[in-house]
């Protein structure tokens, strides 16, 4: 049975098992060309060679002109390749001043990738450092061609650096939809069964790298919530908690970078759709109780079916909620023939601010296409700002993850509701 079958897992192991972490990955390098080229790479960069016995490493051009194979649990393979390599994949660093010679040995190898007549790769994988034995990086005579060549040293691949490598990938633009699947599930795997693995688990860890810092917003947001699952990813916004209010449906803890740092939003948008605009409204909501750290936006703005086309700014949020508390009856579709009248009456009332630069994007997005109704969604934000080296120091204890709960649930007060439906206590 091929174990790197998709389809065909260890259904008698755990899945904290080393067997299944390493069929789990190796699957991961089977369906994505990406994550196979970063492991190449990285083994290249580990491969020490001795010099004037041994050739130099191998390009992956050279090495895929006749294909690959890649299997899992395999007990004495035949292996008759030019060269072998000993592939070592631990979470420390370690180096072995034994060179690997092939011995008389019954082996059953983790992981083993052949390269045509070229190279064999065998790869033992030891999720914890001290269970390595460095004998099983010898590979066994036993099916071993008298004539393939042993690589003296072996490679030894940090855990954290692989996980670093994927995470990374999840940002190239040429990743497709199902490699990025692939890797997403490949990372919550980790950190649902090996989280020791993933060493990347406070902000200061992440050094800055964006791929790691949206990983850890992820799995701080599921530490604070009853059910993981409420976590998801908004495309062009960032990770949030799905919540089961009609005036608002998602809490935002959203990434930002300006030129010299980077910061987290803690944003509650609320009345983003007319829907939602019509609860927020007739729950009379109020902010009076918000201190000064939280910012507050009015969002007024037209939408065609679910799509946002412009927003407005406006100069006093108070008189804005009191507008549309008492107009409720504003928060409606208009046929596009309306727009002009009713942007009109909302300059005057000072309701939205409605500059040139504000009327040439009408123009541009709304007057010049050939929209029939436009929905009028006076949403209304606030955001609670976390700068980025401040989180770092936060996040080394639980301080963080508290400042968050306590926040939101500061936040749900202005509509009058409580977060222990979905945070934890």
């Amino acid at each position: 049975m091929n174990r790197l079958n998709y389809f065909n897992s260890y259904n008698s192991k755990h899945d904290f098992h080393e067997d299944q972490l390493t069929r789990a990955y190796l699957v991961v390098l089977k369906h994505s060309y990406h994550a196979f080229v970063a492991f190449f790479d990285y083994c290249r960069t580990k491969h020490v060679i001795d010099i004037g016995k041994e050739e130099k490493s191998f390009s992956l051009s050279e090495l895929t002109e006749e294909g690959w194979e890649i299997d899992t649990q395999k007990s004495n393979p035949t292996i008759e390749t030019n060269w072998l390599l000993s592939v070592l994949i631990t979470d420390e660093h370690l180096h072995s001043s034994k060179a690997i010679n092939a011995v008389k040995r019954n082996a059953r190898y983790d992981g083993i990738i052949t390269f045509g007549e070229n190279l064999t790769l065998i790869i033992e994988n030891k999720p914890n450092s001290y269970n390595v034995w460095f004998n099983q990086l010898n590979p066994s005579k036993e099916n071993l061609d008298s004539e393939t060549k042993i690589y003296s040293d072996p490679v030894v691949l940090e855990w954290k650096e692989i996980i670093k490598q994927l995470n990374n990938l999840l940002n190239m633009p040429t990743m497709t939809g199902y490699e990025k699947m692939m890797i997403t599930d490949f990372l919550s795997y980790i950190d649902e069964s090996h989280p020791k693995l993933n060493p990347y688990d406070n902000f200061s860890l992440c050094k800055g790298n964006e791929a790691l810092i949206y990983r850890r917003i992820g799995n701080i947001l599921k530490d604070i919530v009853e059910n993981p699952a409420r976590i998801t990813e908004h495309k062009g916004w960032g990770v949030n908690i799905a919540i089961p209010f009609y005036s608002i449906r998602k809490i935002g803890l959203i990434f930002e970078r300006n030129k010299d740092d980077w910061y987290l939003e803690l944003s509650l948008i609320f009345s983003d759709t007319i829907g939602q605009a019509r609860n927020f409204y007739n729950a009379k909501p109020t902010i009076n109780h918000l201190p000064k750290n939280w910012l507050i936006t009015p969002n007024f703005h037209f939408s065609f079916m679910q799509k946002n086309l412009v927003w407005f700014r406006a100069s006093d949020y108070n008189n804005y909620l009191e507008y549309w508390i008492k107009n409720y009856n504003k928060i409606r579709q208009y046929k596009i023939s309306e727009i002009p009248e009713l942007i009109k009456s909302l300059e005057t009332n000072k309701i939205i601010i409605y500059n040139d630069s504000k009327k040439k994007e009408m123009d541009e997005k709304i007057f010049s296409k050939r929209y029939s109704t436009l929905n009028a969604c006076p949403g209304f934000g606030i955001i609670y700002t976390i700068p980025g080296k401040m989180a770092e120091v936060l996040d080394k204890t639980d301080e963080l993850k508290q400042i968050l709960k306590d926040k939101i649930r500061e936040g749900l007060l202005v509509i009058h509701e409580k977060a222990d439906s979905f945070l934890k206590k």
